[in-house]
């Protein structure tokens, strides 16, 4: 019952409907406010980008990625019992980042009213999701008080199984070895096909190898739930999008504000241009050719995730709990990319955390199809 509580959002609804509960009594008091001032920025957002694309200004990934935002957001807030409301909450503060970078082109004089508007009720939004959202482990928590089920008993049987003693150390080294694995590749002058069947067979053997030799049974996806699994492929997406962008966007607005200032010297300037070139570099590399697009879309996803997620961020979590396991394969996952990018290093940490989400979620297919998805949006 625990478990399922947790994990089975019908349930949970099924139960708050019978069991009234403090915190979702509080947050069905405002989210019809609170859904109406959201909507603002939203719509102001998707006009906005609307026009924009009209004018060959932004790709068609840049609109798909607010429309998946704004989307994600009317769910979260339409419903009775919260899924994920700090998703929605970071999608809203994107959103607003979008409205201040626009403030900070135009170093706040004349600036439209609308956008102060979006700006202002977006902030306002994403405050009252924080204060009066229950997260889906405080609901369940709260529906199973009343059944008179206490937090450690619940917390005894959601406890995941210790993992065998040599599989976390086989994890690392495997998670290690993969970007030396595709660099000796390349340093010995393997071509495209050549470096993409390494790293299939790198991906599909080595979790196997590692989990028969640590005396663990290879790990098995349950059967495939296709609602279960869409739902994480869009939250993975929603909230990678919603920290990349956001923090993209807050460290431009903060850049274009410091300079209308005359804070902003050399050397930060510089760094911000270097990160953009290295992002647009990588980019434009991966256009250049049909093959190592399609690399680039599909096998280094399928290699990573089946390293970094399937075997290494459930080692983890097995051994440490769901945030640790979570944020440490996800800052494997950055480390790995230190060869492809330097200065925007950290944006892959927190691709890292997005695909990780939709790993626990929905498993290894949602996380391979959000990092498939991400990667083929960046190059729409």
């Amino acid at each position: 019952m625990p478990v399922a509580l947790e994990r089975d959002a019908s349930l949970r609804d099924t139960f708050a409907a019978a069991l009234a509960i403090p915190s979702l009594r509080a947050w069905n008091r405002v989210r019809w406010l609170v859904a109406l001032v959201a909507a603002i920025p939203l719509v102001l957002l998707l006009e906005l980008d609307r026009e924009l694309v009209l004018k060959h200004a932004i790709g068609s990934g840049r609109a798909l990625v607010d429309v998946l935002l704004a989307s994600y957001v009317v769910f979260e807030l339409t419903r009775r019992t919260p899924r994920f409301p700090g998703v929605a909450a970071a999608a809203l503060v994107a959103v607003g980042m979008r409205w201040l970078l626009v403030v900070g082109r135009l170093c706040w004089r004349g600036v439209h009213w609308t956008v102060w508007l979006g700006l202002g009720c977006a902030l306002i939004a994403t405050t009252a999701i924080l204060a009066f959202a229950p997260s889906r482990e405080r609901t369940a928590l709260e529906l199973l008080g009343k059944l008179g089920i206490s937090r450690s008993e619940a917390y005894a049987v959601t406890r995941p199984s210790e993992p065998p003693p040599r599989l976390l150390g086989g994890a690392i080294i495997a998670a290690s070895l993969l970007p030396l694995f595709l660099y000796a590749l390349r340093h010995a002058g393997a071509g495209l096909f050549v470096q993409s069947i390494g790293l299939l067979a790198y991906g599909v053997i080595v979790p196997i190898f590692v989990r028969r030799s640590s005396g663990e049974a290879p790990e098995r996806e349950g059967k495939l739930a296709p609602a279960k699994t869409l739902f994480a492929v869009a939250l993975g997406l929603v909230f990678t999008a919603a920290m990349l962008q956001g923090s993209r966007l807050f460290i431009d607005a903060g850049t274009q504000i410091a300079q209308c200032a005359g804070k902003l010297d050399d050397a930060a300037r510089q760094l911000s241009l270097r990160e953009a070139a290295e992002v647009a570099r990588r980019i434009a590399d991966a256009r250049a050719t049909t093959m190592l697009g399609a690399m680039t879309v599909a096998v280094v996803p399928l290699a990573e995730e089946r390293v970094y997620r399937g075997l290494l961020m459930d080692a983890l979590v097995r051994k440490y709990g769901k945030s640790y396991g979570l944020f440490a394969s996800a800052a494997a996952f950055g480390i790995a990319h230190l060869g492809v990018y330097e200065v925007a290093l950290w944006q892959t940490l927190l691709l890292g955390i997005g695909f990780g989400l939709a790993y626990a979620e929905g498993g290894i297919v949602a996380s391979f199809a959000v990092h498939a998805l991400w990667n083929l949006l960046q190059l729409a």
